[in-house]
């Protein structure tokens, strides 16, 4: 005879709406192993008749092409993982730089679309509205197309600081044609390895005062001054330094004007400052509304009491309003800055050798197109954890601050 107390316990059991629920995610997961299964094995019957089984091998190849922007060094000989690490360090730096810029660019035009001046609340206005209903890739190329190749060509470019050296070579401070932009940059001399040992001297001091001054700001409540210090000491020890020296470690190389482009100095080529100044007004727009949103979620009564206790407008920014709206600003923050590296890839429209534009490179060089989009994917990915991790860690730290 059946135990009628076990008979109820399974009749519950099956009416359990977490069993139910539970049953239906293993299903599901299932079925998602299935067809990723699936699709993976037709994938490779499909490449293997094709003769191009799966294989990592052609990073290792040469990689046949030149790469007009590049932070490190590059030619027709290197292989194609580091083509893939120049697009990489392309799409890094022209990400932090936009974020970085547009950041400060969408703060002021927040705090000019909150002011009493009709006029310059019109105008912020006007200018978030319109550029957040542009598409970025018609931004870029009306930046590109209507403004950057309609400059003087580099015979006739636009000069700064003209100057004739001794030996009769023409060059000068700034230039700016259709090519881009050539600026004076400084270069080491024979002398800059001794001074390097001395920056990392200096360097190492100022991050010890750096954490003297953390841990004693944790203690006293000052803290504002731990990074300001240490930064200033660094600079400060450096340009003294230079000046003690015989022969300087750095020298200012001048750029100078060939047939058809600019020699010497730093070069900005048209195709990144276009990326670049698209990115930054294009990305401050969005950043200028979570600004807005952020700072008139304040109550106007913190505002009215750091009024009334004598602090000006700007003081009453930065101590009152600013804090309290990060609360406020971080969330929707990190996905604007989420969004920032992957529209790096529409640099592609106007020649921009990013990371994508390379990975297109190599797929029309190689035709792995399979490793390739997924070598992509999980870079894009990778930057999109780092960014969000980085992004809710700051966040934790705000939200405990107020707390």
């Amino acid at each position: 005879m059946k135990n009628p107390l076990l008979q109820d316990k399974a009749h519950n059991w099956f009416q359990d709406k977490r069993f139910h629920n539970g049953a239906l995610q293993v299903l599901f997961f299932l079925i998602l192993v299935y067809f990723i299964s699936a699709g993976y094995a037709n994938v490779i019957a499909s490449l293997t008749k094709r003769g191009l089984l799966p294989s990592f091998h052609f990073l290792s190849l040469t990689a046949g092409f030149d790469i007009g922007e590049q932070l490190i060094h590059f030619g027709n000989s290197s292989s194609n993982a580091r083509a893939i690490l120049v697009g990489f360090l392309n799409t890094i730096s022209i990400s932090f730089l936009a974020i970085f810029f547009a950041t400060i660019l969408g703060l002021i035009i927040a705090l000019c679309r909150l002011s009493s001046n009709w006029l310059l609340k019109k105008l912020a206005l006007a200018y978030i509205e319109i550029i957040r209903n542009i598409p970025l890739l018609m931004l870029l190329l009306i930046w590109y197309r209507a403004f950057f190749l309609r400059l003087p060509g580099i015979s006739k470019a636009i000069i700064a600081g003209h100057r004739i050296s001794a030996d009769g070579v023409r060059s000068a401070t700034f230039i700016f044609s259709n090519r881009g932009m050539a600026i004076a940059w400084p270069r080491p001399t024979e002398t800059f390895p001794t001074y390097k040992l001395f920056l990392y001297v200096f360097a190492v001091v100022a991050v010890i005062l750096g954490i003297y001054l953390y841990l004693k700001g944790k203690k006293t409540g000052r803290k504002q001054m731990f990074i300001f210090l240490p930064i200033c000491l660094f600079f400060g020890l450096s340009l003294l330094t230079i000046l003690l020296f015989p022969t300087s470690p750095l020298k200012l190389d001048y750029p100078k004007i060939e047939k058809f482009n600019t020699v010497g100095g730093l070069s900005i080529s048209a195709e990144w400052f276009s990326l670049f100044s698209g990115l930054v007004l294009y990305t401050s727009a969005f950043i200028a509304e979570a600004f807005r949103a952020g700072i008139q979620g304040v109550p106007r009564g913190q505002v009215e009491a750091a009024r009334a206790l004598g602090f000006s407008h700007m003081k009453t920014l930065r101590l009152v309003v600013i804090p309290q709206a990060k609360i406020v600003v971080i969330p929707p923050l990190t996905s604007i800055f989420l969004g920032v590296a992957k529209n790096t890839s529409l640099g592609v429209a106007i020649g921009f050798p990013d990371l994508f534009s390379i990975a297109g490179t190599i797929i029309n060089q190689t035709g792995r197109s399979l490793e390739m989009i997924l070598i992509v994917m999980v870079i894009y990915l990778t930057l999109s954890i780092l960014t969000s991790l980085f992004m809710n860690w700051y966040n934790s730290r705000v939200q405990l601050k107020e707390r």
